[in-house]
């Protein structure tokens, strides 16, 4: 293959995390046993999967899938979902929930909706009471196609972020909360008010705007290691076996 096409296949990719929200549980697991059973396609290489669940307001973990778990790879990503799952289902993720307004207007699209607020803010907001989530990470070289698989398989939205975005955000609502609880001890959900849970998201929000360029590329390089690392490992199987059509 001549060099100027695999660059462009690598310029392509977007290592991204990927936020696929289900209304019925059959769904969710047609998905995901579509990503156990072909996490490396053409398409997509899927390196770790989290299924949420919102239940009494609050974000909980049903089932983590990881498809790279040997001795030789870096789990930087791992952590890196571990670490989203842990905000969400912690105090900052119920107190950005629940704010409806511009986030759920049908009439915006939805990657504007997550460049705009955030990834976090959108999973707090995009899954309802009792409906399930998918939050993977996911090396995609075709956004559109992914999308339409899962539309296909009965997912009712899917929205995603570059991974390295949504690790500043992780960073720095771990950030908000240390400050918030050094100031006044550890933040009260059940008793926090409007003005509170606005003030936080605002944060989140003015924090992500400011960037970091280091921080950024610091996760880019470590999740193409981990990427590249699980290419390879299933690059065998790919050539010898079918693929779905």
């Amino acid at each position: 293959m001549p060099n100027s096409i695999i660059q462009k296949g690598r310029d392509n990719q977007m290592d991204n995390i990927v936020l696929v929200t289900f209304k019925q549980e059959q769904p969710l697991n047609a998905v995901v046993e579509r990503f156990r059973g072909q996490p490396v396609t053409d398409e997509y290489t899927v390196l770790q999967a989290s299924v949420l669940r919102k239940l009494s307001g609050r974000i909980v973990r049903e089932q983590d899938y990881r498809f790279a778990e040997d001795a030789d790879t870096r789990h930087l990503t791992n952590d890196l979902i571990d670490s989203v799952v842990s905000v969400m289902s912690g105090p900052i993720g119920s107190l950005i929930g629940g704010y409806r307004g511009p986030l759920t207007d049908a009439a915006r699209n939805a990657k504007e909706i997550v460049e705009e607020f955030g990834l976090l803010e959108t999973i707090a907001s995009k899954l309802n009471e009792n409906e399930w989530a998918l939050l993977a990470l996911v090396r995609e070289h075709n956004e559109i196609s992914l999308s339409s698989r899962l539309n296909a398989l009965g997912a009712s939205a899917v929205v995603r972020k570059d991974a390295a975005l949504v690790a500043y955000e992780v960073m720095n609502a771990r950030a908000i909360r240390s400050e918030w609880e050094e100031r006044g001890g550890a933040l009260d959900v059940d008793s926090a008010d409007d003005a509170l849970k606005e003030s936080i998201r605002e944060e989140l929000r003015e924090r992500a705007r400011r960037g970091s360029f280091e921080q950024e590329e610091t996760v880019r390089e470590s999740l193409r290691g981990d990427f590249d690392y699980l290419q390879n490992k299933f690059s065998g199987s790919r050539s010898s076996s079918p693929r779905n059509p």
